[in-house]
């Protein structure tokens, strides 16, 4: 071989070595394509499928924070969704800037089916803070709440400021939730640090007639419990009125709630779907709303 075919080759060599380097580069620092979010909300399955093929990073993150497979699940693309949740390199545990994860999402729409999938794949049923079964309790979404306690959901797992899944069942207004929970071993009479129990947050949603019942069931546990060891007693019981099945729960209004409660550290409906939860002994609620707005 003469001197300048074997320089020749050896830049063209070169050449290839530096073409990869650049798209290792451009895929260490997060680049994606172009058309990716588009395709994303589109649910153009074929266009997503060829930006995977290309390089794209399945576990990318939108300029919000966002993961791709989130995004999927706001916009409703269950097609790129789909796709996405079998990818190898997904990870199944990926959070956004608010903390919440894609089986928290999964949780709030009620779709037992993916994320019996997702489960399958390691994402995680119990973990601290907000969980899943908070999530699913709060758009009263039974099923799901059921299917995650099947697989060993904590009944009374604490929110960052001690809310419960009970609570935020109350809280959707859904009879059903709050039944099956109860059914589960929830405990009743517990408060959260802005000594808000299930009850207050049933009627701070003017769920009146939930909220007297479970007012009346608290004052029965809690008479039961002292009251017969010779302990502080409770209000004087009132009869339990039971239950009643099949009660929907209401759809969200599309405005933000008002706080809960006078204290200024009562958990809050976030006005800002990108609300951070805070640190330390209490947190923001996440923002229900944002799966029913038009925006998104």
């Amino acid at each position: 071989m003469s001197s300048k075919h074997y320089s020749a080759g050896i830049a063209a060599r070169l050449g290839r070595l530096s073409a990869a380097a650049l798209l290792v580069a451009g895929t260490a620092v997060g680049a994606v394509s172009p058309n990716w979010w588009v395709d994303i909300k589109n649910d153009r399955v074929d266009s997503v499928k060829t930006e995977l093929a290309l390089g794209e990073d399945p576990n990318v993150k939108s300029a919000d924070g966002e993961p791709a497979i989130m995004q999927a699940i706001r916009d409703q693309a269950w097609g790129v969704y789909d796709l996405l949740s079998r990818h190898r390199a997904l990870d199944v545990n990926i959070t956004n800037k608010n903390n919440e994860t894609p089986l928290m999402y999964l949780a709030i729409v009620g779709d037992v089916e993916r994320s019996k999938a997702l489960i399958a794949r390691g994402a995680q049923v119990n973990r601290l803070g907000w969980t899943p079964l908070h999530y699913a309790a709060s758009k009263g979404q039974v099923k799901m709440v059921n299917f995650l306690m099947a697989n060993k959901a904590l009944v009374d797992a604490p929110s960052p400021d001690g809310t419960t899944p009970l609570m935020m069942a109350a809280f959707s207004g859904s009879e059903d939730t709050v039944r099956a929970l109860l059914d589960a071993g929830a405990e009743v009479t517990t408060q959260n640090l802005s000594k808000l129990d299930a009850a207050d947050w049933a009627r701070n949603k003017n769920f009146t007639s939930l909220a007297d019942r479970l007012d009346a069931l608290i004052d029965n546990t809690l008479a039961q419990r002292y009251g017969r060891q010779g302990g502080p007693a409770a209000a004087v019981a009132r009869p339990v009125a039971p239950i009643a099945p099949q009660v929907q729960a209401p759809r969200a209004p599309s405005a933000p709630s008002p706080t809960l409660a006078s204290d200024p550290n009562a958990p809050t409906l976030a006005s800002d779907p990108n609300q951070t939860p805070e640190a330390g002994s209490t947190s923001r609620y996440f923002d229900l709303d944002r799966f029913e707005r038009q925006d998104n």
